[in-house]
């Protein structure tokens, strides 16, 4: 078979998705620092976090290297014929693998750029682990075909890949896999089809529908398809073509999405999965979905971080890894979980409790360790608070009233590609007040905005923040972009978690149901899951407006919507009933 040749990404998209690549740790590129196991550097940020005891001590886990790590490229055969370009990392001495059997890991199965020595697999392996990292058919050096992200094949090559290393010399049999972002992905849909020898997996940053979370949240199209398929994977011309024209042909969760995601192939995976996720990150719903449907087999860990950047190597300088070492925490959970599993070392242990999350505030890294048996938790309870006409937020409906604004499909400014964190300076929501147009063109006067009264004490949320909203429109569909706030003594508004709903798709993401203009209709808008901390002077806001540039696409259509307040339209939220900081 001829093969085409790969185009690497190039200009901002290729320079996003590279800094991804180096975030995400387990795709993260050479940190040229074989020597530097030797030097002193931080402690991870947020080890140093108040917690449990018991996660202080999960968190803490490590143990030194015993192997030096043996790596060599190899051709890995799929049941029909196609090979697929890998890197196996061995533990060995003096450059020749060590003799004994070791238990194996597949690690990112993705069509990114493989690295050879990748830090993160070299601590693998130095540690006593066969680690195998390859490119998906049809992507990089692998041979095949790349029609679109997720076909049928790659699940299937994935599952001859975990029995390929079950049966290598020095193996034990026992196979985990791991991964982030689309590694994540494919580490799941190759669990659904239960490999015989596969053990235990770690989905890292991991959507379940990356439909609506991502390509199209709540039904609304967003840039990132374009921006991934610009700039993500290494892939031929035709390849990016057939791939972003896939994603453009389908609008509405059809057939096509169903194959992709993993939300309905969760109930086929049977292995237990630590699931890492960060409350800012593109991906923010994902383990909750996959905590929810196998309550038994997922214990969840997440924090406050966006998509990478936080799990640091031990011993390897942090800054060399991409790393945001203050919002960080250790590779060694990664470990640990493997140890546990396959290792079956006596010291290794599973999470304290089904869930650890980390409870954010407005500055960042000064937040806490939470230990959870369920979520939402027993201590959390929904509060419901109503918009007012003065701007208000009430625990009482008001009267009945309206409020109207014009859509401004070019409101912003939005998360990153890739999630960004809310104490950043450009995540600043005040500018959305501003009566004026801006140097940019985006004019943000067209966002009505209600505001709760400054808390008097620490007060948390925990869970899913629902907006319920009863609104009439004027044109034939819009786009609902809600989000929740903290309003800071110093006037700063930080983004806390958004939202996002086509109006045609309120009732269901597979159908498109036209819209009465002028009707009260009831909508609700998910925000998603969090855990913040407010503190004493601050606000919480919701806000509801028609844009969230350069998110989502501007193709919301002209009109105005006015907003039915009273019983139909108000904001769920999780207060923690029990705020104990540990």
């Amino acid at each position: 078979m001829t093969r085409r040749p790969r185009r690497r990404g190039s200009g901002p998209f290729a320079a996003a998705m590279a800094t991804v690549l180096a975030l995400t740790g387990f795709a993260s590129a050479p940190a040229d620092s074989t020597d530097a196991t030797t030097a002193e550097f931080p402690t991870p940020g947020l080890l140093d976090s108040p917690a449990p005891e018991a996660v202080h001590d999960w968190l803490g886990y490590d143990r030194p290297a015993q192997y030096d790590s043996i790596d060599s490229e190899v051709r890995v055969p799929m049941r029909d014929g196609t090979r697929l370009a890998c890197y196996l990392y061995r533990p060995g001495r003096d450059g020749k693998a060590d003799s004994a059997e070791h238990p194996s890991l597949l690690v990112d199965f993705t069509p990114y750029q493989k690295y050879r020595a990748n830090p993160a697999n070299v601590y693998l392996a130095e540690r006593g682990y066969n680690v195998l990292t390859c490119d998906v058919r049809g992507s990089g050096n692998s041979a095949g075909d790349f029609p679109s992200w997720f076909q049928a094949k790659e699940a299937t090559d994935n599952h001859d890949l975990i029995e390929w290393l079950a049966r290598q010399p020095g193996a034990t049999g026992d196979v985990g896999q791991a991964g982030a972002s689309y590694g994540s992905i494919t580490a799941y849909r190759a669990a659904a089809l239960k490999p015989p020898h596969l053990r235990a997996i770690i989905p890292i940053v991991s959507p379940t529908n990356i439909y609506s979370e991502w390509v199209y949240p709540g039904g609304v199209p967003s840039i990132n398809g374009t921006w991934w398929v610009n700039g993500g994977p290494i892939i031929g011309p035709d390849d990016h073509t057939s791939t972003l024209r896939g994603f453009q042909r389908h609008p509405l969760y059809d057939a096509y999405w169903k194959q992709v995601v993993t939300t309905d192939k969760l109930r086929d995976v049977e292995v237990p999965a630590l699931h890492i996720g960060g409350y800012f990150d593109i991906f923010k719903n994902g383990g909750f979905d996959a905590l929810k449907q196998r309550p038994r087999q997922t214990w969840l860990l997440n924090g406050p971080w966006i998509h990478g950047g936080f799990l640091q190597i031990p011993g390897l300088d942090p800054a060399r890894q991409g790393v945001d070492s203050p919002n960080a925490i250790s590779f060694s959970v990664v470990l640990q979980w493997f140890d546990h599993w396959l290792a079956k070392r006596p010291g290794a242990q599973l999470p304290p409790d089904r869930v650890i999350s980390y409870a954010s505030t407005s500055a960042k890294a000064s937040g806490s360790w939470h230990a959870f048996g369920r979520w939402p938790s027993a201590g959390e309870s929904d509060t419901r608070l109503y918009p007012t006409a003065d701007g208000a937020l009430a625990d009482r409906a008001p009267a009945r009233s309206a409020l109207s604004y014009p859509v401004n499909p070019i409101d912003g400014p939005s998360a990153d590609v890739i999630g960004t964190l809310p104490y950043e300076p450009s995540q600043n929501q005040a500018a959305a007040e501003q009566k004026s147009v801006q140097p940019n063109g985006r004019y943000t006067s067209n966002r009505t905005t209600f505001t709760l009264p400054a808390f008097t004490a620490d007060t948390t949320l925990a869970g899913p923040v629902t907006l319920h909203l009863n609104a009439s429109i004027d044109a034939q569909d819009t786009y609902f972009v809600s989000k929740l706030e903290t309003v800071l003594p110093d006037g700063r508004v930080l983004p806390i978690e958004t939202g996002y709903l086509r109006a045609q798709s309120r009732d269901g993401l597979e159908n498109a149901k036209p819209v009465t203009p002028g009707m009260p209709t009831q909508y609700t808008v998910p925000l998603g899951q969090t855990h913040w901390r407010f503190k004493p002077g601050e606000k919480l806001r919701v806000t509801i407006g028609g844009g969230d540039s350069p998110r989502i696409v501007p193709t919301n259509p002209a009109g105005n919507v006015t907003v039915h307040l009273g019983g139909g339209t108000y904001v769920e939220l999780p207060v923690l009933g029990q705020d104990v900081n540990p």
